[in-house]
């Protein structure tokens, strides 16, 4: 930790001065620089470095920007320790990195301490040490695979006299086994990765084998040769090696393999052989009369050391071949993560490797017998398995089967896949039967899954009553099921090209649906339209939604998708807005006649001398007047509604001064609402191209609406702004607000406020609807803003003209 020396100073000194160090740090320094509040709560600065992202600013949540979430829980440990005991904060951690991947720090923070030996804030550093941990965990890995692969090795090598062993390019021992090591007197530890010289050879032995594995990755030829050196418990002795090359799946040479055999007692005997022959020179010499004899043997002694010197050779160069299958049979499952097993010729004893034993749920180092393998397979599958395993072993039966097991400890479920062979001798007896097992859960069980999702979705489309239809994107066959082509009025055998489907589509739509096709295959749109189509026999029009999307299998795209029926839900949609065009317009003429009537008489009735005789009837027909007003707006919301839906609703576009239109409602409403202060805000000059009459409905809805919901007296206040290209205008109210639950909803045709005062006032849903229709096919934007209880403030927008940008 770190105190500020000197004479007392004010924190905001104390801070500015660190601030001043942190900065000549972050120049000086290549690691991270931060700084953070006495709590740890604001990280004040972060210079990343490119390794994390930069903060310039206080910020709070640091913690979920830069560290991994699984740490968080040791780094707020840590923390806590360091904040309560004042010390130095230190730790190794994960942490998310600039550009989204998963790295690792070192982190290091000081607390700076006041004058009372308070923490003022800290000061840290953060060093990118992922290479070095990528690094460790590379390296755990390693050793984890080379002890794996000691103990393969050491198992397949375990019952030979025979020195096995196995160099890198690089000279360095890869592998030695266990006869091996103890001719050196070493252990595994202290003898792999060490070269020649460090294994006790004599330099001019360790030269010699370095040029000769040299020369079998130049030549891609095993080399043989004999060499004598010293044995760490026997002596000197003297041996005979093989060296082959190991190829990578590139043919490239990639290790050297050794065998070297004792042959001293061999030399022995060949030294004390040539004593015998010479004494039996001797010995020829005094009985002459035998010497033809010996000599006649001698020949045929001869003869028979060559063959047996060639049948010796036959037999190594074998050896030597079977010991590169063998490496590279256990290469190949090792890589694969097999298991395997063998059975033996003789004493039938079941031997499996530890990989084997985990599928069955068995320890390493539990014994594994072939019954108590059959007996963790799943009842439905044992007999099965015998009976091929049976029929395998002794008729010399195809084995290769897929059953489902219960690991015997950890009761895990899973898939496992057999293959195996019968091994015979030359007579034909059974000899070996051996095989590996491999894992195929993942595999089976998807299989599982996709034939379940696949009959699921079958079942919904039909239950559902849906046509599917197929499009390849690169010639356009079209593949029809028999749903759809009854949609369409074609039998289910008949053959229907894509022009013959499109040709049944009504004309008003057959282009609009054929270039929505087109958008999606092309340009990968989501497609989505409903469209009438006539039958091919019985020429009756349906209505059909179709959706659809483009999907890639195979290596082909091809445009999928599915069609319903919605003649009915269209009919319906017809019948109401015809219903509502014809209530709207039966009712309009004689309300249009009342409304004349009414105010002719009003106008009468004014100029009339009997002032008091007619006050009541003035005031009765200006409210029949007034209700006659608002029937027709009512019908009017109606008639417009069915405009929408039907299509013909029109806007006339025409360049206009907004501030024009809001001054025209503010005097038209000076006139009528008496009830409340409404105050309309300085509107400067603001061009649009929109429909002078939608926009004043628009805007006169609104301020109706905040006159409807807000209480007597209140003020309504409504301005107009222009920002970022956009003319904004918002109506503020101070009424009872409106639900955050539905706040959402309000602009939705025929939607109401359930509860409450707002249960109590009039209306049919349809006034918000209209506006927002009218304000989206402007291109602008409608919401509103509010607190329940306090009031609301409804915004509309409008794109500005192109001569007002």
């Amino acid at each position: 930790m770190i105190n500020l020396p000197g004479k007392p100073k004010s924190n905001e000194y104390l801070v500015a001065a660190s601030e001043a160090r942190l900065k000549a740090l972050v120049t000086a320094s290549s690691d991270v620089i931060y700084s953070l509040s006495a709590d740890w709560l604001v990280m004040r600065e972060l210079d990343g470095r490119g390794f994390l992202k930069d903060t310039e600013e206080p910020i709070t949540d640091w913690k979920s920007r830069n560290i991994y979430p699984e740490d968080l829980e040791k780094v707020n440990a840590a923390i806590d320790d360091a904040v309560k005991t004042k010390t130095i904060f230190q730790l190794e951690h994960r942490v998310l990195r600039a550009n989204g991947t998963l790295g690792w720090t070192f982190s290091r923070a000081t607390p700076i301490l006041d004058d009372q030996g308070e923490i003022l804030e800290w000061f840290g550093t953060a060093s990118d040490i992922t290479e070095r941990k990528n690094v460790e965990e590379a390296l755990k890995e390693s050793r984890a695979q080379s002890h794996q692969q000691k103990r393969l090795y050491e198992t397949i090598t375990a019952t030979t006299p025979d020195l096995l062993y196995v160099f890198d390019l690089n000279y360095k021992f890869t592998y030695a086994n266990s006869a091996l090591l103890s001719m050196w007197g070493k252990t595994w530890d202290t003898a792999i990765g060490k070269g020649l010289l460090e294994n006790g050879y004599e330099p001019w032995h360790a030269e010699m084998h370095e040029r000769e594995i040299d020369k079998i990755r130049s030549t891609k030829q095993s080399i043989r040769g004999e060499v004598a050196f010293k044995h760490a418990v026997l002596g000197r002795r003297v041996y005979d090696y093989i060296l082959s090359p190991v190829f990578n799946e590139h043919d490239e040479v990639e290790a050297v393999a050794g065998t070297t055999r004792d042959v001293t007692e061999r030399r022995l005997w060949e030294k004390s052989l040539a004593r015998g022959s010479e004494e039996l020179q001797a010995i020829n010499e005094e009985l002459a009369a035998t010497n033809e004899e010996l000599a006649a043997s001698n020949e045929e002694l001869i003869a028979t050391n060559e063959e047996l010197a060639l049948v010796n050779k036959q037999l190594v160069n074998a050896q030597e071949k079977i010991e590169e299958g063998q490496v590279a049979f256990r290469l190949a499952v090792n890589a694969a993560n097999f298991g395997t097993w063998h059975i033996h010729s003789v004493t039938r004893e079941f031997i499996v490797d530890a990989r084997l034993k985990e599928l069955f749920g068995y320890y390493p180092e539990e014994p594994l017998s072939i019954e108590q393998a059959v007996a963790q397979i799943t009842e439905e599958y044992r007999e099965y398995v015998s009976t091929k395993l049976e029929n395998a072993i002794y008729n010399n039966g195809d084995y290769d089967v897929t059953y489902p097991v219960v690991g015997l400890h950890d009761s895990q479920l899973r898939w496992l896949r057999a293959i195996g062979n019968l091994k015979v001798d030359s007579s034909g007896a059974f000899s070996a039967f051996t095989g590996v097992v491999m894992d195929i859960t993942e595999q089976q069980l998807a299989s599982a899954e996709i034939k379940h999702a696949e009959e699921n979705l079958r079942m919904a489309i039909e239950a559902a009553g849906l046509g599917t239809f197929s499009i390849n994107a690169l010639d356009r066959v079209f593949v029809a099921s028999a749903k759809l082509k009854e949609f369409f009025g074609f039998l289910e055998e008949e053959d229907v090209p894509y022009a013959a489907a499109v040709n049944q589509i009504h004309p008003d739509y057959r282009q609009q649906v054929a270039d929505l096709v087109e958008s999606t295959i092309i340009q990968g749109t989501q497609f989505d339209t409903e469209y009438p189509i006539i039958g091919f026999r019985d020429g009756k029009i349906h209505w059909v939604r179709a959706i659809g999307r483009m999907q890639h299998s195979s290596g082909k795209d091809y445009f999928t998708g599915v069609l319903h029926e919605v003649t009915e839900k269209k009919q319906d949609e017809l019948r109401k807005n015809d219903f509502i065009g014809m209530v709207s317009h039966e009712l309009k003429t004689p309300l249009t006649s009342m409304k004349g009537y009414i105010q002719v008489l009003l106008s009468r009735s004014k100029k009339g001398e009997d002032q008091r005789s007619n006050e009541f009837i003035i005031n009765a027909l200006e409210k029949a007047n007034l209700q006659v007003a608002k029937m027709t707006s009512m019908i009017n919301g109606f008639l417009n509604i069915s405009r929408l839906e039907s299509g013909k609703i029109h806007i006339d576009r025409q360049i206009f001064d907004l501030a024009k239109l809001i001054k025209e409602v503010e005097d038209e409403s000076l006139t009528t609402i008496t009830s409340h202060k409404v105050i309309f805000a300085p509107v400067e000059t603001t061009f649009v191209n929109a429909d002078w009459d939608k926009i004043g409905q628009v805007i006169n809805n609104l301020i109706s609406n905040a006159v409807k919901y807000a209480p007597y007296g209140s003020t309504i206040n409504i301005g107009c702004l222009t920002v970022d290209g956009v003319a904004s205008v918002s109506v503020r109210d101070e009424g009872m607000g409106i639900k955050p639950a539905d706040i959402s909803e309000i602009f939705t045709r025929y939607y109401r406020v359930e509860g409450g005062q707002m249960h109590s006032i009039a209306g049919f849903g349809i006034g918000l609807y209209l506006c927002a229709e009218i304000i989206h096919r402007h291109d602008g934007k409608i919401w509103a803003e509010s607190e329940f209880g306090k009031g609301s403030t409804f915004i509309f927008t409008l794109p500005l003209s192109a001569a007002q940008v």
